[in-house]
């Protein structure tokens, strides 16, 4: 199943700038906040692997409504 893609959140990203180089613990804070408030991509598979390493529960789009 193919995850569902939805326009951008321009507002969001204009007021959510992820720094360059980010600690991956700062990665995983906003890749979560952006599933939550945009879904115009899904979380990187880099970033569910670090969630899953560190045992955090991955969000589903039902999850995040």
């Amino acid at each position: 199943m193919k995850s569902e893609v939805q326009a951008i959140n321009k507002r969001w990203h204009e007021e959510h700038k992820m720094p360059p180089n980010a600690p991956m613990d700062e990665r995983i804070e906003w890749h979560l906040a952006h599933a939550a408030e945009c879904g115009c991509r899904p979380i990187p598979p880099s970033v569910l692997k670090a969630m899953d390493e560190r045992g955090l529960l991955v969000p589903t789009p039902r999850s995040l409504k």
